[in-house]
């Protein structure tokens, strides 16, 4: 940590979201599995910490490196956090180290959330910040990190967050015809109206349409 410490702070604006968010709309549509999250599995921050390119740069990589060489084309970060879905082991994700070591993509390995210490909900003393890429892969409570010739084989990378066609269910899935999911467009939500919720023309239109950004 003292040497991570010593490196340049950077804050980074993030908005950190589940895959699953919105799981429960989903269902009404067609049963999926996990978590049922409403709308609420999104949440925005300023991080700070220091930028992974530069501490891989402390380790020999230098910056905008696709693959080492020793081979090593992704970075897998291991969290102290053990789950029954690796069988009691660590949870564990990776991201390509072409991502990891660009500076513009603004991965962070941070300490700070709102100008704050990391509090333990959030990761403390250590988590990745992975901007633009599903939550999934902004690992908490960082113990570990590898360079990998391959994609993490943790269960949260191939058996889990992955796009398929309507056509698959789960007799006949087969997880290793797709990647793992990372990029992800954020979504917005209304937080002061509920679904069932009516508003009125005049007054109420006018100010709801401040509120959320749109044009009345």
């Amino acid at each position: 940590m003292k040497d991570i410490w010593m490196l340049p702070k950077y804050s980074v604006t993030a908005t950190l979201q589940c895959a699953g968010n919105r799981r429960t709309a989903m269902s009404k549509i067609k049963t999926v599995k996990g978590v049922g999250w409403d709308v609420s599995a999104i949440g925005n921050a300023i991080w700070g910490g220091a930028k992974l390119s530069d501490v891989l740069e402390l380790v020999g990589i230098p910056k905008l490196t696709s693959v080492t060489r020793f081979g090593g084309r992704h970075v897998e970060f291991i969290s102290v956090d053990k789950c029954k879905e690796e069988n009691g082991g660590p949870y564990k994700a990776s991201i390509p180290l072409s991502q990891a070591t660009n500076p513009e993509a603004d991965v962070l390995l941070a300490y700070e959330m709102n100008g704050e210490p990391l509090n333990r909900d959030h990761g403390y003393p250590l988590r990745v910040v992975v901007p633009s890429v599903i939550g999934a892969r902004s690992v908490k409570w960082l113990e570990d990190i590898n360079i990998i010739a391959e994609e993490c084989q943790g269960l949260f990378m191939q058996k889990d967050y992955k796009m398929f066609p309507p056509s698959v269910n789960w007799d006949n899935i087969d997880w290793s015809t797709r990647r793992p999911q990372m990029d992800f467009p954020v979504q917005c939500v209304i937080c002061s109206l509920e679904d069932v919720s009516t508003v009125k023309p005049g007054k109420d239109q006018e100010r709801f349409a401040v509120q959320t950004g749109e044009t009345a």
